[in-house]
């Protein structure tokens, strides 16, 4: 699908014909408009604040087995650092879900956005600062659980040379 088509798409789901003031919803319309109760972030989410490590290593690109890749190899730059420890640090919105923070060291650093949810954690991690070469970009999941956070980040540089994956750990403060 093309970005306008995918545009288009977004732009027709977007609008919605807004009720004229003679038009009352309908009892059935009112109790489904209201969120879930498992929309609600979890006790483990509640009020919190998370610090922790990482492990920075290289990563590994998987290519499927299929015919079109054959003879494929990824070149990327394996030795180009961006290894080690690092920390992080992010605190978790008890209304909303919303995860904030930062991240240091070697794919740092970078500023953690994303949501807690029923346990599950999730956030996407972009540089903070300037527009370094190294800067490093990803995604992460993991779980939150009694006090503590646990996961994995899979991250890469700007032009997805330097790929890396760390596990994380982190406690609730």
């Amino acid at each position: 699908m093309t970005r306008a088509a995918f545009a288009l798409l977004l732009a027709l789901a977007a609008c919605k014909s807004e009720p004229t003031k003679t038009t009352s919803p309908s009892a059935s319309a009112s109790a489904s408009a209201a969120p879930p109760a498992s929309a609600a972030p979890s006790a483990s989410a509640a009020n919190s604040r998370y610090v922790g490590t990482y492990e920075a290593k290289r990563a590994e690109l998987f290519v499927p087995d299929a015919g079109e890749y054959e003879g494929f190899k990824f070149r990327g730059d394996a030795d180009a650092g961006a290894l080690g420890p690092g920390t992080l640090s992010f605190s978790v919105d008890p209304a909303t879900g919303v995860v904030s923070g930062e991240l240091e060291g070697p794919l740092g650093p970078g500023t953690i956005a994303g949501v807690a949810h029923d346990g599950s954690l999730s956030f996407h991690l972009t540089p903070r600062g300037g527009e370094d070469a190294m800067a490093f970009r990803g995604t992460a999941t993991g779980t939150l659980d009694g006090g503590a956070a646990t996961g994995r980040i899979q991250a890469s540089s700007w032009r997805a040379n330097v790929l890396r994956e760390a596990d994380f750990t982190a406690t609730k403060k």
